[in-house]
């Protein structure tokens, strides 16, 4: 298959879009081939694949896995059980603004390739495929296990692609259903691409800068810190030099033999000052672009302030942040809910760098997070230690996943120790009452028990989700849940966005603002499944990675006072009507 990319580093823009035709010729067989199988709720109902002739079909739905990795499952539980907690996980929405100078999509020129992330065909679609996994996550309302109502949602990272500001305020934006401009810098598309990504529809790239509205999301949510909300290309420390390109007039489309044989070899030659080399260098290509100050990188401190910019219905104000992340630019939190509560930390090395790791004060705050929530637990000697603090089931949520926090840069802090994936690991098992992390980074859908090597506790479990921007499009939806018999069930149930298979089958939920984001958000699924870059329609996670029960032992009584669940209800009416409805 040609790449489309030129060994001298440039995008060879109308080869690499259209890729061998897949790209173009799936979608407009979708949009021709009208499938009036109406969306299902969640995956458990109906999946979707990509069949032999690169178009997106549905397929027979995905039952529950019982996995008994950490506890055994007992008869009768369903009839005992009460439900303690209920949320959407999303992660890496990863908006962007594809018209940025600061991007370097000239890097998957390398061979082999260094990064996947630089360029997606769908990725002047990114507000309006977030907008579909929104509707979708309003629509399921309540858990179809319990019954019981969503309590929140998390975003676990990534809200932004590449650490600007208009990326992030585009995100707050979409959830909160303020009406959001795509464009920026000059009007109209001003991107890489040359020619819609989709044959069918011509108009893709100009419709996908024109504004619309949101529906907004119905729970309050909570957010946590990406490497890509603060570092430029999720990898390095935005400079000077960083931001005078990124709010500049100049766009890097290609680079000299020398400079990207030097980048190949060495990714990390991206790092400042790096940018000032390539603005230097005699081979590079450029192009004039519209200069836009609301593409400033942002610090830690003006990303956790702008979550203080939003409605207070339904919240809550700052989104998890409080005063003190406010003063002291630290982006690590709790918050209590009954008998579970949820801790979040900032797993972002600011030296640089996709992976991540803890810092020594954020890692003492967890430990005492820890202790304020268990009544039982293993000190750093091995001792046992008992005290009279209330019991809480503690879920804990970062961007990375424990082995992704493998980043010992010390950046600008020499001395400064950062904690790692297994030093992480070891201080969550020596808490018994950690029953889940749930993560994102990855771009995948994995569940991972996580054992305790040392058997001083039963374990805890590891949830991974995807992104909205990247084949299958896809979200969950997590319950904690007592059964009455000692042990804790986790519920994953997986779900696709709003956007219908088929683009010719999207209603339009906002006819007033004249874009019918489904349809937008539905040929992004095509394109992403089509990318041959990323061999996206290929990529199905395993059964025991998407609806799942994930059984382990309650690690304090929670039986004595609870109601059973008779039988979960059925969705609530508001749940299953049209997705346009506006609360």
């Amino acid at each position: 298959m040609n790449n489309g990319l030129s060994g001298r580093g440039r995008i060879e823009r109308r080869r690499f879009l259209t890729g061998s035709g897949l790209l173009g010729a799936g979608v407009l067989l979708a949009i021709a081939c009208r499938d009036s199988r109406r969306s299902a709720l969640t995956t458990i109902q109906s999946t979707i694949r990509l069949n032999e002739v690169g178009s997106l079909v549905y397929a027979p739905g995905q039952p529950n896995v019982v996995r008994t990795d950490l506890a055994e499952a007992r008869g009768g539980r369903e009839k005992r059980r009460r439900s303690l907690l209920a949320f959407h996980h999303f992660s890496d929405f990863r908006i962007v603004d594809e018209e940025s100078p600061l991007r370097s999509e000239w890097v998957e020129a390398c061979r082999p390739a260094v990064t996947t992330d630089a360029f997606r065909p769908q990725e002047s679609l990114s507000l309006q495929a977030a907008t579909a996994m929104i509707a979708q996550a309003n629509r399921i309302d309540r858990s179809e296990v319990t019954g019981r109502p969503v309590d929140f949602a998390l975003h676990t990272g990534n809200a932004a692609d590449n650490a600007q500001y208009n990326e992030l305020r585009w995100f707050i934006d979409l959830m909160d259903g303020k009406d959001v401009d795509p464009d920026s810098g000059k009007p109209g598309y001003e991107g890489l691409q040359t020619q819609s990504p989709a044959k069918a529809y011509d108009h893709l790239l100009q419709d996908a800068q024109r504004r619309f509205s949101p529906q907004p999301l119905r729970y309050p949510w909570y957010a946590v810190v990406g490497n890509r909300d603060l570092l430029s290309q999720g990898n390095f420390p935005p400079d000077e030099a960083a931001r005078a390109i990124a709010v500049g007039s100049v766009k890097v489309t290609g680079v000299g033999k020398t400079v990207l044989d030097d980048v190949c070899r060495d990714p990390q030659r991206l790092a400042a000052p790096a940018p000032r080399i390539f603005l230097k260098d005699p081979d590079m290509e450029r192009e004039s672009v519209g200069a836009d100050g609301g593409r400033r990188p942002l610090s830690r401190q003006e990303w956790i302030e702008e979550h203080f910019k939003t409605v207070m219905n339904p919240g809550p104000l700052g989104h998890g942040f409080t005063e003190i992340n406010r003063k002291g630019g630290t982006a690590y939190y709790a918050v209590d809910s009954g008998d579970v509560a949820l801790i979040v930390l900032d797993t972002v090395n600011p030296g640089g760098f996709a992976a991540g790791s803890v810092d020594a004060e954020q890692f003492a705050w967890l430990e005492e997070q820890l202790k304020a929530r268990s009544r039982y637990y293993i000190d750093r000697a091995g001792r046992a230690v008992t005290s009279s603090v209330r019991d809480q089931l503690i879920v804990v949520a970062s961007h990375h996943t424990s082995a992704a926090m493998n980043n010992p840069f010390p950046g600008l802090k020499p001395q400064s120790e950062r904690f790692r994936g297994p030093q992480f690991e070891e201080l969550l098992h020596r808490f018994p009452n950690v029953v889940l992390h749930v993560a994102g980074h990855d771009l995948d859908y994995r569940i991972t028990p996580k054992p305790d090597a040392q058997r001083r506790t039963k374990g805890y479990w590891e949830i991974t989700t995807g992104s909205p921007l990247d084949f299958p499009m896809q979200s969950r939806l997590l319950e904690v849940a007592t059964n009455g018999d000692g042990t804790l069930s986790i519920f994953s149930t997986v779900y696709d966005s709003a956007a219908p298979v088929n683009p010719g089958d999207a209603r339009d939920p906002t006819p007033d603002d004249g874009v019918n984001q489904l349809l937008l958000a539905s040929v992004a699924r095509q394109v992403a499944a089509n990318d041959p870059q990323r061999f996206a329609g290929t990529y199905r996670p395993a059964a025991s990675d998407g609806n799942a029960e994930l059984l382990l032992t309650s690690p304090f009584e929670l039986d004595g006072s609870e109601t059973p669940v008779a039988s979960p209800r059925r969705l609530s009416r508001r749940a299953v009507l049209g997705i346009g409805e506006r609360r």
